[in-house]
C-alpha cells in the first residue's frame, strides 16, 4: 500500500453540539474557529464564551456595538485573566497600558506586524494564554487572520513521531529591545538594530503541551520564536522542527478569520499558532489587541 504524501493529509470535520450554546455560532472550518453572534463583551456570558473557546480554539464576536470604549474592551479582557504590559512597544493609550496597538494608515510602508506563524509569546517563562484583539477600523477586504489547530496538528502525527517527541523540550527565543519604541519595521521587535542595547528572551517549552483546563495535548512549536529542541545537533533540530512546522499549516489543519467591523476575536494560544495576513495595502486598519497571560507549559 503506498504511503499517503504529507500534503494530503485529510481530517474529519470537528462535531460539535451547537444546541449547548444560546449564541447564534457558525464554524469556520472542519479543524476549528467559529464566527458567533448575540454575545455583547459589554454583557458577557463568560461561561458560554469559555466553552465555546474549547470547542472553537478561536472565535470571532460579530456585531459589537461601535460605542464601545477602550475603558470598556479593557474590562473585558480583565474578566478573562491578569492583562500582559508589552515591555517593548508604546501603548496607544497611556490610561491602559495594557493596550497594544496595531495600526496602519492607508499610505503606510510598515512592516506586517504578525506576519509569520507564531504563538504569543512563547518565548516567554509564561507563554500567552487567550489574545483578544479588537478590529476597530478594518479593511474592506484582506486583512484575514489564519489559524492552525495545534491539537490536531499533535493528533495527525504518527504514534512513532509523538513517541519521540513525547517530553522533549524545545527553545523558543526571541530578541527584544532594551527600551520603548513605535512599531515601524520588523527590525524594531527582533532587534536587528544592534546600536541599541538588546535582550534575548529564551525559555525551553515541552513539544507536547497539556492544556490545563481540557487536559487536551498539543503540538507547541512555531516558526517564528521555537529554535532548538534540546538534547538534537542542529542540523536534527532544524529538520524535525521544519517538518513540524509544515505538519501543522497544512490546509485540513487551518481556519481562515475573515474580519468584519464591529468584531472582536479570541484565541486561546495553547492550542493555537496564527499567522496574520499583510494583503490590504492602501486601506487603513486600525486593531487593539490584550494579552492575558497564561502558566508555565506542562
Amino acid at each position: 500500500m503506498p504511503l499517503q504524501p504529507t500534503w494530503a493529509i485529510q481530517t474529519e470535520t470537528r462535531q460539535h453540539d451547537l444546541s449547548q450554546f444560546t449564541a447564534d455560532v457558525q464554524p469556520v472550518a472542519g479543524a476549528m474557529g467559529a464566527y458567533v453572534h448575540g454575545l455583547d463583551v459589554a454583557d458577557m456570558d463568560y461561561d458560554q464564551l469559555g466553552r465555546l473557546l474549547h470547542a472553537f480554539k478561536a472565535i470571532m464576536l460579530r456585531g459589537q456595538s461601535n460605542d464601545l470604549s477602550i475603558a470598556d474592551y479593557v474590562g473585558f479582557g480583565q474578566q478573562l485573566g491578569e492583562l500582559a504590559v508589552d515591555s517593548y512597544v508604546e501603548p496607544p493609550f497611556a490610561d491602559h497600558p495594557q493596550v497594544m496597538g496595531l495600526v496602519r494608515d492607508a499610505a503606510s510602508t510598515a512592516y506586517n506586524f504578525g506576519g509569520d506563524w507564531h504563538s504569543d509569546g512563547s518565548y516567554l517563562e509564561q507563554p500567552g494564554g487567550l489574545t483578544v484583539l479588537w478590529g476597530k477600523h478594518v479593511p474592506t477586504h484582506g486583512g484575514d487572520t489564519l489559524f492552525a489547530d495545534m491539537e490536531l496538528a499533535w493528533q495527525t502525527l504518527t504514534p512513532v513521531f509523538r513517541e519521540m517527541l513525547d517530553g522533549r523540550r524545545v527553545l523558543h527565543a526571541a530578541t527584544g529591545l532594551g527600551q520603548k519604541v513605535a512599531m515601524r519595521k520588523k527590525g524594531d521587535y527582533l532587534g536587528f538594530d544592534r546600536s541599541l542595547d538588546l535582550e534575548r528572551i529564551e525559555h525551553y517549552h515541552p513539544i507536547k503541551r497539556t492544556h490545563p483546563e481540557t487536559g487536551s495535548h498539543s503540538l507547541f512549536v512555531n516558526q517564528a520564536y521555537s529554535v532548538q529542541i534540546e538534547g538534537c545537533s542542529d542540523d536534527e533540530s532544524a529538520a524535525i522542527l521544519r517538518f513540524l512546522f509544515d505538519h501543522s499549516r497544512l490546509p485540513a489543519m487551518t481556519a481562515r478569520m475573515v474580519w468584519e467591523p464591529d468584531t472582536i476575536m479570541v484565541w486561546d494560544n495553547r492550542v493555537t499558532a496564527h499567522y496574520a495576513i499583510g494583503d490590504y495595502g492602501g486601506q487603513r486598519r486600525e486593531m487593539y489587541r490584550l494579552a492575558v497571560i497564561g502558566e508555565m507549559p506542562i
